[in-house]
């Protein structure tokens, strides 16, 4: 589940995130040894709440004359990083625990928001013996220390909708090696079956997180030496950077995407997901491995076909490079304030949060990856999502967002990039030059590379 999240950016847009929030309050509002966790919470993602609120329940028992106050922000993800930083300006108002995305770790470590879980983890068991090393280093600072337990992980590829591609007398057991067999697919799909989008990415400022990591960074990471930071420095020009652009222009110049209006609305993926997959109105999408929890029994939007009629793929590299596929990777963390008087409880109910049932029960409800060694060979895991194995199995083609403090704001300005292609107001080349020029400002020009 991003991006104007910079602390200027959450000043501006206050009243907005203030009417976005529901009983949002403050650490001056609690009652004495109240501890108050803030998570997000929207009407089709409603797994974390659920997940919290057994936490809750399981906590207070083992824990009299204790209280957790569940603090939910209701809204977008953008919603949810405006309304952290405003309650994370000072020590009376921040929450004591809180859902955290990694890719904002070290950005909050760098302003000492977050505190150094390490003495707490060192006496838990589960810590090493059920968490995977890869996982345990998802927020550690730059200073080796660890300020969150990863509650998920995901990767990221290509959704299809079979039926749309019987239609376009393409096979139903899709397999494309290179960027070109997506745009040949896309653009039959446009010839022979109307009324259908053929293919979605998110690639606008509105989706944030969204576009950066699943649409631009996807391409990116995929193209031979792509990469956002390299040599210690962050890249500002590259090939790779540009042909990403020239990608999302052919998609929107040869209209084998969403209309512009869908394009720009904060729905978009409500609107794929929800309304023009289940209605055979999609033909592929560029996304995560964790929406078929929506369309399960215990999801909001079940759709019971969507085990037949829905075909999964690796997204390909550029033109087939090796290892021939590209996956991003993220997720979220449960962290502790620098600010709580209450750390130890904090962490206490983490682990609660986190012990093997309620991991089963967010990963099984939400789609998103096991975070846990137990659950991720748990058979009845496994057997909630035909899809899992596939998701998991990207794992060994995937990437990291590069974890600096200024990664929010380079990732502002491929948001930027992206909307400009998108909407026809710059030419690829023109966005990746205005890139160009605004990562070197944002980081200092000693500090960027060109592998042009």
């Amino acid at each position: 589940m991003n991006r104007r999240t910079l602390l200027a950016a959450a000043l501006a847009t206050t009243a907005t995130a203030s009417a976005a929030v529901s009983g949002c309050g403050s650490g001056s509002g609690r009652k004495p040894g109240e501890l108050e966790v803030l998570y997000r919470v929207e009407k089709t993602w409603p797994h974390l709440e659920k997940t919290l609120k057994a936490a809750k329940e399981e906590y207070e028992a083992a824990h009299k004359g204790v209280t957790v106050k569940l603090t939910p922000v209701q809204g977008s993800s953008e919603d949810y990083y405006t309304k952290l930083a405003l309650l994370n300006r000072s020590p009376g108002s921040a929450p004591d625990v809180y859902f955290h995305d990694t890719f904002q770790v070290n950005a909050d470590v760098a302003a000492k928001k977050l505190a150094p879980l390490d003495s707490y983890l060192a006496k838990w068991p589960d810590w090493e013996e059920q968490f995977p090393k890869s996982l345990r280093q998802a927020a550690q600072g730059l200073d080796g220390k660890t300020y969150g337990v990863p509650i998920s992980t995901d990767n990221r590829g290509l959704w299809y909708n079979k039926d749309v591609f019987k239609s376009a007398g393409l096979p139903v057991d899709w397999a494309p090696r290179t960027w070109d067999d997506i745009l040949e697919a896309a653009r039959t799909i446009k010839r022979k079956v109307r009324g259908v989008t053929p293919f979605c990415m998110y690639s606008a400022k509105i989706h944030g997180e969204g576009a950066t990591m699943q649409g631009f960074e996807m391409l990116l990471y995929g193209t031979p030496g792509g990469t956002l930071f390299a040599h210690d420095k962050w890249v500002s020009q590259s090939k790779g950077i540009t042909d990403s652009l020239k990608f999302i222009d052919t998609i929107y110049r040869e209209d084998l995407g969403p209309k512009k209006a869908d394009a720009l609305n904060l729905k978009l993926a409500d609107k794929a997901l929800f309304e023009w997959f289940p209605e055979g109105k999609l033909g592929i999408s560029l996304d995560g491995g964790w929406i078929s929890g929506s369309w399960k029994p215990t999801g909001p939007h079940p759709w019971p076909e969507w085990t037949r009629t829905m075909g999964w793929v690796p997204m390909p590299t550029q033109g087939g490079e090796a290892p021939g596929a590209v996956s991003m990777s993220g997720g979220w963390v449960m962290a502790v304030s620098s600010y709580s008087k209450l750390k130890q409880k904090g962490f206490d109910f983490i682990t609660v949060a986190l012990n093997k049932k309620n991991a089963a029960m967010y990963s099984e409800g939400s789609g998103d990856l096991a975070v846990r060694k137990d659950v991720a060979s748990d058979p009845a895991y496994l057997k909630s999502d035909p899809s899992i194995a596939f998701w998991t199995g990207l794992a060994k083609v995937t990437h990291y967002r590069p974890a600096y403090e200024q990664y929010p704001k380079v990732s502002a300005q491929i948001q930027e990039a992206m909307e400009a292609v998108t909407t026809g107001s710059r030419s690829p080349a023109d966005a990746a030059k205005r890139y160009a020029q605004e990562v070197s400002r944002i980081v200092g020009a000693d500090n960027v590379v060109s592998t042009s």
